[in-house]
C-alpha cells in the first residue's frame, strides 16, 4: 500500500517517540525493550529503599502501638494482638481495606491491561476487583450477628459443619494467603530488579523482612497503623501521577494530547513489521478492540479479562482470611460503612492510576515488550519516561508500600488460621493468652521466612505475576459460593461444601488445562496462561463449586440455627469499651439491609450500567475521553483526601490523649495512674459494698420481725 510505503520511509514515525527510535544503513529500528536490561538506578539507592524504609516502620509502628498502649491504656493481650480489640472505626477500616487489597497487581498489573486493551483495561481491572470488597461488606456484619466472637473464617465452618469441613477449607485458605503472597513478592521483587539492579532473590527475601518486626511487635493493630500510614504515601503518589499525565507534564499533560496521541499509535496506516517495531511490542490497531482503537469500550480481550478478573477475585476476597479478620476488628457499627468506602475508594487506585500510567505508556508509544509488561514493568517505565529518576524512585516508594502493607495483612491471616485453626482447635484446647501470642509470634516468624523462598522457587520456575494473577481464580474460586452460603443460607450442609470445593477445583483445573492443549497444541506457562484457557477454568471453578454445593443443600437441607457458631468462645474475656447497643439485633438487622441495598446497587452500577452506558459511544471522541479523563482524576482526588482525613478525624481525641500524655511530666502520669486505679477499686467495689448494706438491713429486718411478738404479748396480758 502506499501508504505503508510513505510510512516507511520515516524515521521516527512520530516525533514525539524519537529517542526510541534510530536509522541505521536506510532502515528505521525500533529500540528493542524499553528498560533493556539496565537499571535506572543504583543497587544502593534499592537495597535504601527496602531496608530504610523496612526499618522505618518496624521502628515507627512499634512506637505508636507502644504509645497507645501507654497513654490510651490498651491492654496487649492474644484477643488484642489477633483481632484489635474488636473496637476499629469506619474510617481506619476502609483505610485497611483499602491498603490491604492494594497489591502489587493493583499498581502494575492494572497498567499492563490498559497497555494491552486501552482505556477498557483500568476499568474492567478496577470495577471487577471493587465489587468484592462491596458485597463482603454483607458477610462482615453476619459475622458480627452470627459468630460475634469468633477470630478466622475457619472457626466458623468448623463449628458449623465440622472437623472434615475445617480441614478443607483450611487448604483452601492458606492456598489463598499463599497465592496472594506469590503475587505480592513476584511483582515487588522484579520491579525492584528491574528499577536498580537489587538481585531479584536478595530483594524476595528483603522486601517482607521490616514487615514481620512490626507485626512481630504490634499484632493486627500494628498491621492497622501502618496500613493507614501506606495508604497515606500510596494515595499522595497516585494523585502526584494522575496530575502529572494529565495536566502537568511538558510531554502529555492534558486529555486532549493523550486522546490525539492514542489516536496516531494505533493508526492502520502504522507499519509495524521488524526492525520498525518488534514482536510483542504495542503497534498500530489492537486485535479485539472496535475499529482497533484504544478509546472504546468495545473490548473483547478487555471483556474477557473483566470476567476472569471477576471470578479470580471473589476468590481472594472471599477465602482469604486477612478480610474476615479486618471484619472480626472492626466495631459492629462500623463494619458494613467500612467495606463500602474502602471497596469504593480502592476503586480509584487502579482506575485511576492505570488511566495515567497505563493509558501514558501507549501515549509516548514506549518500546515495552510483552515480557516487561507481564513482569509489570508498565508503571515505571511510564514514571521514568516522564519524570526520569524522581519518577522510579516515587514509583518504587509506592510499590513498597503496596506490598509491605497487604504483605502484613496476610501474615496475621495465616498466623491466626495457625494460631486459632491449628494449635488451639488440635494441639492445645485450653491454651492460655499467653501461649496463644507465642504461638502467633512464631507463625509469623515462620511465614515471613517462607515468603521469601516461595517467590525466590516461583522466580526460578519462570512465573510471573500475570500468570499467577490469572490463574488464582481456577484455583480457589469453586470455595467462594460454600463460604458465602456459611452465613447466608441455612440450608447449606457440610457435605455439600466440602463435595463442591473440592471437585469444582479439580473440574476448574481440568477444563483450564484442556482448553490450553485444545487451542495450542501444549500445556506450558505461556500457553497456560493466555485468555481463552484462564477463562474456562475460572468460570468452570466457581460456577461448578457453587452449583454442587447448592444442589446438595437443596436435596439434604442442614436447616441450621447458627447456635454453636454463637458459642464460639474468646481466650481472653476482653473488656471492651463498646456501649451494649452495637449488638442489638435490630441495628444489625439495618445495617445489613444498608450493605445490601448499597453494595449490591453499587455493584450494578460499576459493573451492568457504566459498561452499558459506555457502548453506544464506540470510539471516544475527544469530550468523551476528556469526560472520562476527568472521572478518573476526580475520583483519585476524592477519595485519597476522604481515606487520609477520616481516620485522623474519627480519632483525633486519642491523638489529643497521647500528645496530652507526651507532653505531660512522667511522674505525674504515673501519680494520676495510680489515684485511677484506686478510684476503679472503689468504684468496682461499691456494688458488692451495697450488697452486703442490704443484706444486713435484711437480717436487721427479719430479726426485728422475730422479736417484735415477745413485746406484744406481755401488753395483751395486760
Amino acid at each position: 500500500m502506499a501508504s505503508s510505503t510513505t510510512a516507511t520511509t520515516v524515521c521516527p514515525p512520530f516525533s514525539f517517540a524519537a529517542k526510541y527510535y534510530q536509522e541505521v544503513g536506510g532502515s528505521c529500528i525500533r529500540q528493542s525493550s524499553f528498560f533493556q536490561g539496565q537499571a535506572v538506578l543504583s543497587q544502593g539507592v534499592g537495597y535504601s529503599v527496602i531496608l530504610g524504609f523496612g526499618a522505618f516502620f518496624a521502628v515507627f509502628t512499634s512506637f505508636l502501638v507502644w504509645l497507645e498502649k501507654r497513654y490510651v491504656g490498651s491492654r496487649h493481650t492474644s484477643e488484642w494482638f489477633n483481632t484489635a480489640g474488636r473496637t476499629v472505626k469506619t474510617g481506619l477500616i476502609a483505610s485497611v481495606i483499602v491498603s490491604q487489597w492494594t497489591w502489587a497487581a493493583t499498581i502494575l498489573q492494572s497498567s499492563n491491561v490498559a497497555w494491552e486493551y486501552g482505556i477498557s483495561g483500568p476499568f474492567w481491572y478496577a470495577s471487577g476487583a471493587t465489587i468484592q470488597v462491596l458485597l463482603f461488606g454483607i458477610m462482615a456484619i453476619e459475622i458480627k450477628r452470627k459468630a460475634p466472637h469468633a477470630h478466622t473464617v475457619c472457626e466458623i465452618v468448623k463449628a458449623r459443619w465440622g472437623t472434615a469441613a475445617h480441614v478443607v477449607f483450611l487448604t483452601f485458605c492458606f492456598m489463598t494467603n499463599t497465592i496472594v503472597t506469590a503475587m505480592l513478592l513476584l511483582g515487588g521483587s522484579a520491579v525492584v530488579n528491574a528499577l536498580t539492579g537489587v538481585n531479584i532473590y536478595a530483594a524476595s527475601f528483603l522486601i517482607p523482612l521490616g514487615v514481620v518486626v512490626y507485626t512481630l511487635a504490634g499484632g493486627l493493630k500494628a498491621t492497622f497503623l501502618a496500613s493507614y500510614i501506606h495508604s497515606v504515601i500510596v494515595h499522595i503518589v497516585l494523585v502526584t501521577f494522575v496530575y502529572l499525565v494529565y495536566t502537568a507534564s511538558s510531554q502529555l499533560g492534558s486529555p486532549g494530547v493523550v486522546f490525539r496521541r492514542l489516536m496516531e499509535v494505533a493508526s492502520k496506516s502504522r507499519v509495524c513489521q521488524d526492525p520498525i517495531s518488534h514482536v510483542g511490542q504495542s503497534c498500530g490497531p489492537v486485535s479485539g478492540n472496535y475499529k482497533g482503537s484504544y478509546l472504546t469500550m468495545l473490548s473483547s480481550g478487555g471483556l474477557v479479562f473483566g470476567i476472569i478478573n471477576i471470578v479470580g477475585n471473589f476468590g481472594t476476597v472471599f477465602v482469604d482470611n486477612g478480610y474476615w479478620v479486618s471484619a472480626i476488628a472492626a466495631r459492629p457499627t462500623s463494619t458494613h460503612k467500612g467495606y463500602l468506602l474502602g471497596g469504593l475508594v480502592w476503586f480509584a487506585v487502579p482506575f485511576s492510576l492505570a488511566t495515567s500510567l497505563g493509558i501514558g505508556a501507549l501515549a509516548l508509544d514506549l518500546p515495552l515488550t510483552a515480557s516487561e509488561a507481564s513482569r509489570g514493568l508498565v508503571p515505571p517505565a511510564t514514571a521514568i519516561a516522564l519524570m526520569g529518576k524522581a519518577g522510579s524512585v516515587l514509583l518504587l516508594t509506592m510499590l513498597f508500600m503496596a506490598v509491605t502493607s497487604a504483605g502484613s495483612s496476610e501474615l496475621i491471616a495465616v498466623s491466626s488460621l495457625c494460631t486459632y485453626d491449628i494449635y488451639r482447635t488440635y494441639i492445645n484446647p485450653n491454651a492460655n493468652g499467653k501461649q496463644i501470642l507465642r504461638v502467633s509470634r512464631c507463625i509469623i516468624l515462620g511465614f515471613g521466612c517462607f515468603m521469601g523462598l516461595l517467590a525466590v522457587i516461583l522466580n526460578k520456575v519462570g512465573v510471573s505475576l500475570g500468570w499467577m494473577y490469572l490463574a488464582m481464580g481456577v484455583l480457589i474460586g469453586s470455595a467462594v459460593l460454600p463460604i458465602a452460603f456459611l452465613l447466608l443460607w441455612s440450608k447449606a450442609n457440610s457435605f455439600g461444601a466440602i463435595l463442591g470445593s473440592i471437585i469444582g477445583c479439580l473440574l476448574g483445573i481440568i477444563t483450564w488445562l484442556s482448553v490450553a492443549k485444545i487451542e495450542y497444541g501444549r500445556v506450558d506457562l505461556d500457553t497456560t496462561g493466555r485468555n481463552a484457557p484462564m477463562l474456562a477454568g475460572n468460570l468452570v471453578s466457581i460456577l461448578s463449586g457453587g452449583a454442587i454445593h447448592a444442589v446438595s443443600s437443596f436435596l439434604w437441607p442442614q436447616n441450621y440455627d447458627w447456635d454453636t457458631t454463637k458459642k464460639i468462645t474468646m481466650v481472653e474475656k476482653d473488656k471492651t469499651e463498646l456501649p451494649a447497643d452495637e449488638f442489638e439485633e435490630e441495628k444489625l438487622k439495618k445495617a445489613k439491609l444498608w450493605i445490601v441495598k448499597w453494595g449490591v446497587g453499587f455493584t450494578l452500577v460499576i459493573v451492568v450500567l457504566w459498561p452499558a452506558l459506555s457502548l453506544p459511544a464506540g470510539v471516544f471522541s475527544l469530550k468523551y475521553f476528556t469526560f472520562w479523563a476527568v472521572v478518573a482524576i476526580a475520583w483519585g482526588t476524592v477519595g485519597s483526601a476522604v481515606i487520609i482525613a477520616l481516620p485522623l478525624m474519627e480519632s483525633w481525641s486519642t491523638i489529643q490523649s497521647i500528645f496530652a500524655g507526651m507532653f505531660t511530666n512522667d511522674r505525674l502520669m504515673e501519680k494520676m495512674e495510680e489515684i485511677n486505679t484506686k478510684l476503679q477499686t472503689i468504684m468496682l467495689a461499691i456494688p458488692d459494698a451495697e450488697r452486703l448494706c442490704l443484706l444486713e438491713k435484711e437480717k436487721a429486718r427479719k430479726k426485728d420481725l422475730i422479736d417484735e411478738p415477745d413485746h406484744i404479748v406481755p401488753a395483751a396480758s395486760a
